[in-house]
């Protein structure tokens, strides 16, 4: 405690711990899936006429989307965990107003961002499916990588969207000190 005139009710910062484990979450699991779609090895389909394809996720363009755009979230979601470390995003009304309209935006993007590029893997998989899924019978791991990148991608999506809402509920529990002073 530091000894202020705050009742119990407003010392508790339950929503500011969760927030910061749904902005890791979505930043790990955005990583990750960018990974993993950018190292999605190359299949080889063989046609019935002798004839043979070459295809990495570099030949989808959606695929692309997704490792960049999830690049992109991942650095704006690294920077709201900066914002909220630093408390530069707090909710109090007695500190400046940019860093919390620029930590508003920041999750937004990031939201749009990673939406975007799931929804976008999801189409392609429905468009491109016969020929992704030729690649499953090859031997190679490129199926299960499209597969793991976009529930990665749909988990980051997920998680991020759980930061507004986590940042807006007041959970009755604190798990860091309140202030430097203490």
């Amino acid at each position: 405690m530091h000894g202020s005139c705050h009742g119990a009710d407003e010392e508790h910062n339950g929503s500011k711990a969760v927030s910061l484990l749904f902005r890791l979450a979505a930043l790990t699991l955005a990583l990750t899936s960018a990974v993993i779609m950018a190292t999605a090895s190359s299949c080889t389909i063989f046609g019935r006429d002798g004839t043979s394809l070459t295809i990495t996720f570099k030949d989808y363009p959606p695929f692309v989307y997704l490792v960049w755009f999830n690049i992109v979230a991942a650095i704006l979601v690294s920077a709201g965990i900066y914002l909220q470390l630093a408390g530069k995003g707090e909710d109090d009304d007695e500190g400046p107003k940019l860093p919390r309209i620029i930590l508003v935006i920041i999750d937004v993007a990031a939201q749009a961002l990673l939406y975007s590029a799931t929804g976008a893997v999801f189409a392609a998989e429905t468009a491109y499916g016969p020929q992704i899924n030729a690649c499953s019978g090859t031997g190679g791991r490129f199926c299960d990588q499209v597969q793991r990148s976009k529930l990665f991608s749909l988990g980051a999506s997920i998680s991020i969207s759980l930061v507004a809402v986590a940042k807006d509920v007041a959970l009755p529990f604190s798990v860091w000190p309140l202030s430097s002073s203490d």
